[in-house]
């Protein structure tokens, strides 16, 4: 392959990329250049057939586009297979040691047109930027962008387009992706560096400069995010309560039983207490103390025998009931990601997001109709002496809280660099500039800012190679960036007294001939085995009943609270003097 009878692998190829060294490149305006270029299809060299003009663009963040027409020769020639054929694009000019060669695009044909009067085919190629990233694999995607990501703010990966999902990516940080023209997918920050090249007076084509300050009505420096996060809380309300019969006076054989012997009565059985709690929604706790009647045997003074065939009567009781029940809480963070002197200067542009999520712990489904006899180990009490277990995945919910967070900062640094600076020179200035540099502008502006675009365009008519450097300048200030933490859970703890001990009543047949039956209380209702004279002769019931303390609407309906923080964006603050 020849280049002006010159073999292309003989000559000298520049790297490309950044200037390196200590300090910015000056770039002096050259007095004469001789260049020419050449397009390179599938390894073959088509400069020979080049018509009219090359184009090259290259931008920030998208697919790089070439544009070139071939003149076709008299034989055939298969144009449609020329599709996806690769192509490589080179400058070239002429120094005291040579050919100096620089690659300036790398791609794939994507469209032949061919006109047939002229015998000319129109050529698009593409670096198939998007195609590239299609085609990874989505942790390969995670390494290459990083960034944030969660289903509870995007949509489920399976069956998505992986550019898509590359995108989302790169919406939470400031950072764009593209395809340099070695291959190499990369991920570069929008902030910009020292300058790799300075264009001072006199290097810019004249009339060329154009400047393209963002609309106010884009400028987002305001976003309030509402976020709302529901979860179970799993409740267990402890009940005490406390039974005695009504003749003993303490708890041992001589103050309990011989007392209660001498007179004896019907008494309650450990199973009917069991079905009382059932009744009212209790479940019978564990650690209860019940006094039984004693087993067979001869106690009291005098002493007397005793022959108990039942092991489960009671003189007294003191127990717990325990109620479950789950409560849904809402928490709705209200959070603003703001800059702060963006506003001060040109008022507040504001964009409302916000995203809901619900925990997905299934714990509650079963937690009121299991047996229990206490709380689980990793049940704690609150104010109301409650023992509550809280749904809550922080793990999740702190992902997603952050990732709106981040998308939201980078919206509004996006928003502040949509100041566009754009001068032409002579592509022999503009060599081994790439997206990823830095550049200084001094001649009719001053401006500083990464590149966001360069645009070649060459025309072989009118023999004049020119390149379109444009900068994305930002421009907003701002000192602090606060860090994306997660603000404090709002306040959750409904209001209430704690429950206290109920004592349970007696209402016993037999001493107290005026005495009506009333099956409204609750406790033990009986018989004395030899009522006194005068004693009604219907029996009273044997049953033993309590009755659940009503449970407050706040305790058992949904719980809302709400919680409100503001986080500073520091925007940069480029060279821009018009």
């Amino acid at each position: 392959m020849l280049i002006n009878g010159v073999p292309l692998n003989s000559l000298p190829l520049n790297a490309v990329g950044g200037s390196s060294g200590s300090g910015p490149e000056p770039v002096e305006p050259p007095s004469g250049v001789i260049w020419t270029c050449q397009v390179v299809l599938s390894g073959v060299d088509m400069t020979a057939q080049l018509t009219g003009s090359v184009r090259v663009e290259r931008e920030e963040g998208a697919a790089a586009i070439a544009e070139f027409s071939l003149y076709l020769p008299s034989v055939g020639v298969d144009v449609v297979g020329w599709k996806g054929r690769p192509v490589d694009i080179y400058y070239l000019e002429l120094s005291e040691g040579g050919w100096d060669i620089e690659q300036r695009f790398s791609g794939w044909l994507e469209q032949p047109t061919y006109d047939p009067r002229n015998r000319i085919v129109s050529c698009e190629a593409t670096d198939r930027l998007q195609d590239l990233v299609e085609a990874m694999e989505i942790a390969d995607i995670d390494a290459l962008v990083g960034g944030l990501w969660t289903e509870d703010v995007f949509e489920p990966v399976a069956g998505r387009s992986r550019w898509e999902y590359a995108q989302e990516r790169l919406g939470t940080i400031a950072a764009s992706l593209d395809r340099s023209l070695s291959g190499e997918l990369r991920v570069t920050p929008w902030a910009a560096t020292a300058p790799a090249k300075v264009f001072g007076p006199g290097s810019t084509i004249d009339q060329s400069l154009s400047v393209e300050l963002g609309k106010l009505s884009e400028l987002v420096n305001r976003v309030e995010l509402s976020i709302s996060y529901r979860f179970t809380r799993l409740r267990e309300r402890h009940q005490e309560y406390d039974w005695q019969h009504p003749d003993i006076q303490g708890t041992s054989i001589d103050a309990s039983f011989c007392i209660w012997r001498h007179e004896s009565s019907e008494v309650p059985s450990t199973e009917m207490i069991k079905d009382a709690l059932n009744s009212a929604g209790y479940h019978f706790l564990n650690g209860a103390e019940l006094l039984a009647l004693p087993p067979t045997g001869i106690y009291c003074t005098p002493p007397q025998a005793w022959i108990n065939n039942f092991d489960n009567l009671l003189l007294a009781a003191s127990f717990t009931g325990g109620m479950r029940w789950g409560q849904s809480i809402t928490e709705t963070y209200t959070l603003s990601v703001e800059a702060p002197a963006s506003i001060a200067q040109a008022g507040e542009v504001l964009r409302r997001d916000g995203a809901s999520l619900e925990s997905e712990l299934d714990r509650a489904k079963d937690w009121e109709s299991a047996d229990f006899g206490g709380p689980d180990s990793d049940a704690e009490q609150d104010d109301l002496e409650d023992w509550v277990i809280d749904l809550r995945e922080d793990d999740r919910l702190t992902q997603s809280v952050q990732c709106q967070l981040a998308t939201a900062t980078v919206s509004i640094l996006q928003a502040h660099r949509a100041n566009r600076v754009s001068w032409q020179v002579p592509t022999s200035m503009a060599r081994v500039i790439d997206l990823v540099d830095t550049l200084q502008l001094g001649d009719r502006c001053q401006a500083r800012g990464k590149v966001f675009s360069v645009i070649d365009e060459w025309s072989l008519e009118s023999q004049t190679a020119i390149t379109t450097l444009t900068l994305a300048i930002s421009r907003g200030g701002g000192v602090v960036m606060d860090p994306h933490d997660l603000p404090a859970p709002p306040d959750t703890q409904p209001t209430g007294s704690v429950p206290s001990l109920i004592q349970l009543g007696s209402q016993i047949r037999g001493k107290n001939p005026l005495l009506v039956y009333d099956d409204t209380l609750d406790g033990f209702a009986g018989n004395y085995d030899n009522p006194a004279p005068g004693t009604p002769p219907e029996e009273f019931p044997r049953r033993f009943q309590l009755t659940a303390p009503e449970v407050p609407a706040t305790h058992r309906d949904e719980f809302t609270a709400e919680r409100a923080a503001t986080y500073r964006v520091a925007i940069p603050n480029d060279l821009l003097e018009l």
